[in-house]
């Protein structure tokens, strides 16, 4: 699991060089898809270091994908206990098994991409071809025309991608991120009047009403299970002809779930819902793909919305 804590765990290593090399064999063996050797050498790390959650991690996993789903469970378990704020992704990976307590954890998204950050945007376009601002700013031009926003709310603004897809078209834009790297790379694009290290529904909640004229998520809510409550306060910090545009991981014809990628796949269902109760009119709506994994496009969708009065 990529992440600056664990990453620090791992440089740190676990105080046992016999275990410190079992482990690095079995990251190999992971890497390399056997999780059954991975298993194997994971449980050999942790009978000298029983205590170190990066294996336990680990084990976890390897478990995961051998189908023994109990032995995973009681592995995420334990390093989430160990791991209070949820650095490591334990919860993210309980989530997934559908088991009580499982979550998507602002720590864990933190952590995920201050390690993320150096490499984001050189990755995004070589690995993933990413393009979830320009679909939303394409979508935007359809529905607004070539309109000057005044104010613009960046949530999970990243390194500042959406700002600069929308360069020119706006007076003022402030951006909220939870990784501290990430909002020191967007902070240099110059493109921002205020960036805050926060999560996005706090956020709003401290913004006046009726004091933006457009609300943009960028591949942002597959970080977010319920969107409810901050539906709510993007309708009311929007001016009345204001517009929220946002993309998502797409669950198909599922409910909305925790992912085999750990990211949030949200149902059209739960999204109308949203919509609907909390007093927005849907102006567009489109499958999208705003990325790809090893090579093949991810389902997404696209949303642009205006306050229903």
């Amino acid at each position: 699991m990529s992440s600056a804590a664990r990453s620090a765990s791992l440089a740190q290593g676990s105080g046992d060089l016999l275990a410190d090399r079992r482990f690095a064999y079995a990251e190999g063996a992971w890497a390399d898809g056997d999780a059954r050797a991975a298993f194997d050498l994971y449980e050999q790390t942790l009978e000298r270091v029983p205590d170190w959650l990066p294996a336990r991690l680990g084990l976890g996993k390897a478990a995961l994908a051998l189908g023994r789903e109990a032995e995973a469970r009681a592995a995420f378990e334990r390093v989430a206990r160990g791991d209070e704020a949820d650095m490591l992704g334990a919860r993210a990976f309980l989530a997934r098994m559908g088991a009580e307590g499982g979550a998507v954890t602002t720590g864990y998204v933190a952590a995920l991409f201050d390690d993320y950050a150096p490499r984001f945007d050189a990755h995004l376009g070589s690995a993933l071809d990413y393009r979830a601002p320009e679909l939303l700013a394409g979508a935007l031009a359809s529905v607004a025309g070539a309109q000057r926003w005044a104010r613009v709310l960046d949530l999970g603004c990243g390194t500042g991608l959406m700002a600069k897809a929308l360069a020119g078209q706006f007076g003022v834009m402030d951006g909220v991120d939870l990784s501290s790297r990430m909002l020191a790379i967007a902070r240099e694009t110059g493109l921002y009047s205020r960036l805050d290290c926060l999560e996005a529904e706090l956020w709003l909640a401290g913004e006046p009403a009726q004091s933006a004229d457009l609300v943009i998520a960028a591949d942002v809510f597959c970080y977010i299970e319920n969107l409810a409550p901050l539906f709510r306060e993007v309708r009311r910090v929007l001016t009345r002809d204001g517009f929220f545009a946002f993309t998502v991981q797409d669950a198909g014809e599922g409910p909305s779930r925790v992912g085999a990628d750990l990211r949030v796949h949200h149902a059209e269902a739960d999204l109308l819902r949203w919509a609907r109760e909390s007093g927005f009119v849907i102006l567009d709506c489109a499958q999208v793909s705003a990325r790809r994994d090893r090579g093949e496009p991810v389902p997404g969708a696209l949303y642009v919305l205006s306050r229903d009065g």
